[in-house]
């Protein structure tokens, strides 16, 4: 009677992991898809138990990231909307801003966390292509993770808004 049940659920079990590989498979496509269409190559992964177990053992270390998800869930989806709308922010400047590199020069954080992401003020040495420099001050987030990435003195590659040059998005590290 136990070795049908366990077999009834070990059945169910591998039918359920089948099901949702090819459900990965097909959305992984679908977006494989639309980024070569805006000229990336994004080969998406399977995620694995120990990858899953990776990133909750990252989340559980991280005490802003369990206090985001302590709230309640309407506080959540909004501060989510302010977070991606910090994304697509970052999007739009990496995509059409002018190019430049920035050097960091304060790293003071606001008192604030947005979707488990530290808020941050820098104060900002802004070189153009042209060689032309200017200091600014953004609010941006900064994951823990790479939080090392961002101390003062770090210079990086940054992307001026050309209607607003005090709009300044800042990327990757500069050797």
């Amino acid at each position: 009677m136990f070795k049908k049940i366990r077999d009834r659920i070990n059945e169910a079990t591998q039918q359920a992991t089948a099901r949702g590989e090819r459900d990965f498979q097909w959305h992984a496509a679908q977006f494989q898809q639309e980024a070569a269409r805006q000229g990336h190559d994004i080969r998406p992964q399977m995620p694995t138990v120990g990858m899953a177990a990776q990133g909750f053992r990252a989340v559980d270390e991280d005490p802003a990231m369990v206090e985001f998800l302590a709230l309640p869930g309407e506080e959540q989806l909004r501060q989510q909307g302010e977070a991606n709308a910090y994304g697509r922010n970052l999007r739009r400047l990496h995509e059409s801003g002018e190019p430049a590199t920035a050097v960091i020069r304060t790293l003071d954080p606001t008192g604030s966390t947005v979707a488990g992401q530290q808020q941050y003020t820098s104060l900002l040495d802004v070189t153009r292509a042209d060689g032309t420099t200017y200091q600014t001050t953004i609010t941006h987030l900064v994951p823990a993770m790479v939080f090392s990435q961002y101390t003062p003195g770090t210079k990086h590659e940054a992307r001026i808004d050309p209607r607003d040059p005090a709009q300044v998005g800042v990327f990757g590290l500069v050797d």
